[in-house]
């Protein structure tokens, strides 16, 4: 694991071999874009004509998205950088792979990334805790989660509050009727931090 972008312990720990930058990924052009409903272990695929650009998924408090950076690319060649409504991913030297809005405000002093086995995790930690967020970054608009995920996510949420507030229960085969509630606003609310 290489861990750039972490607490100052953690990066130390980690460590990273300065290399020449290799060619940067094609940047992310306007054409035909599709969300896949579910990616690997449940994440939520954003894919550009055929390919799947990143993977995403959130919890309660974050928000993890997943980049496979070209093959070879140590974590000491990559640029990344998280500020409160933006993120930028590349190659050092090369223009930006993705350069987006995030999809809500974002703690950056919390927040940091890793490439981990080939692929890079950009952990964005939430500024709003059990905000929900209906993409991982805005782009041109096309990133959203359609209708019938959003729901599932939002039940998720839920539930994780439920766990988090009730921790000798088990609501992992819970199940609901109708419209699943905001879990930041349900029943009072849920504090910040």
């Amino acid at each position: 694991d290489e861990c750039v972008g972490c607490p100052p312990a953690r990066a130390a720990a980690a460590g990273a071999a300065a290399v020449a930058s290799p060619a940067a990924p094609p940047a992310v052009a306007p054409g035909p874009v599709k969300v896949a409903p579910k990616g690997r272990e449940g994440r939520i695929a954003f894919q550009h004509d055929g390919r799947t650009v990143y993977e995403w998924e959130q919890s309660m408090e974050e928000v993890n998205i997943y980049v496979t950076p070209p093959p070879g690319v140590p974590a000491s060649a990559l640029d990344v950088t998280i500020s409160h409504r933006h993120l930028r991913i590349g190659i050092r030297g090369n223009p930006p792979f993705l350069d987006e809005d995030t999809g809500g405000r974002v703690n950056v002093e919390e927040s940091m990334w890793m490439l981990d086995d080939g692929e890079l995790n950009v952990n964005l930690q939430k500024a709003f805790k059990a905000e929900m967020w209906d993409a991982a970054l805005l782009g041109r608009g096309e990133h959203q989660l359609d209708p019938l995920t959003k729901e599932e996510v939002r039940k998720k949420l839920l539930l994780e509050r439920f766990q988090e507030e009730h921790p000798g229960f088990d609501f992992s085969s819970a199940e609901m009727n109708g419209a699943v509630p905001d879990a930041r606003e349900f029943m009072g609310g849920v504090s910040h931090r």
